[in-house]
């Protein structure tokens, strides 16, 4: 089993927490146009990634999820225009 361990802005995590967002997203280049630190953490990984574990901010709150697919895609949000490595995760079942 391997946990991915983002950070998520307040809004996000809430959007989250509320079941209202059940893919995350990350970009696949930097600002400056260059592979993004999310090639060797989300893809390369795919295949032994079984959960993700959401931190609120930078503080000690948050939630997991089991992953239910990575791949590459196109994100809802406007302004998002690229394509994004996309997390799907379902609520894990107690």
């Amino acid at each position: 089993m391997k946990t991915l361990h983002p950070v998520l802005s307040f809004h996000w995590y809430d959007a989250t927490v509320d079941g209202d967002k059940r893919i995350e997203y990350r970009s696949m280049t930097n600002p400056s146009g260059f592979r993004s630190k999310w090639r060797n953490q989300i893809w390369d990984k795919r295949e032994e990634i079984t959960h993700v574990r959401f931190s609120r901010g930078y503080t000690s709150t948050t939630c997991t999820y089991e992953v239910v697919k990575i791949d590459i895609g196109d994100c809802p949000i406007d302004g998002w225009d690229d394509q994004y490595y996309r997390v799907h995760f379902k609520e894990v079942e107690q």
